[in-house]
């Protein structure tokens, strides 16, 4: 089990390609950016199909908590990138404000789910509408 372990944590990092121009990894940034728009967007359909009672608080934990690991594997793969200069420092920080934001706030719609609150979703989901149009601003920006 540990060799597998390690044999998936070597894929893993060998999938990240360095960043060698600012292009580069704006383009990175910018397919980071769209994949967890997707999420963003497939968590807030949910929040609106539990505000319409067609969805089941089982399926709404299954589907944050899964848009919840996406977002989190994007953010650590686009964070194990180095930044080749200044100009992608910034680039970084804009984008990584909104991915933690976006990762925050989808660990609070599924912790509200588990606890069978899925009358609060849409108050706590409340973030995600403005945080997913700076999420599509920035991959169209960088694409």
């Amino acid at each position: 089990m540990k060799r597998v372990a390690v044999l998936v944590l070597v894929l893993a990092t060998a999938c990240v390609s360095p960043s060698r121009t600012d292009r580069d990894y704006e383009l990175k940034a910018g397919n980071s950016a769209k994949a967890v728009a997707s999420s963003v967007a497939t968590a807030l359909l949910g929040v609106q199909a539990a505000k319409e009672h067609r969805a089941t608080g089982p399926y709404l934990s299954v589907l944050l908590a899964g848009t919840e690991e996406d977002t989190s594997n994007v953010q650590s793969q686009f964070d194990s990138v180095q930044p080749p200069s200044d100009h992608a420092d910034e680039v970084r920080k804009k984008l990584d404000d909104n991915l933690s934001a976006a990762l925050d706030t989808l660990a609070e719609l599924r912790i509200t789910v588990r606890r069978g609150e899925l009358d609060q979703l849409e108050v706590v989901a409340k973030p995600l509408g403005p945080v997913l149009q700076e999420l599509q601003k920035l991959s169209e920006d960088w694409q």
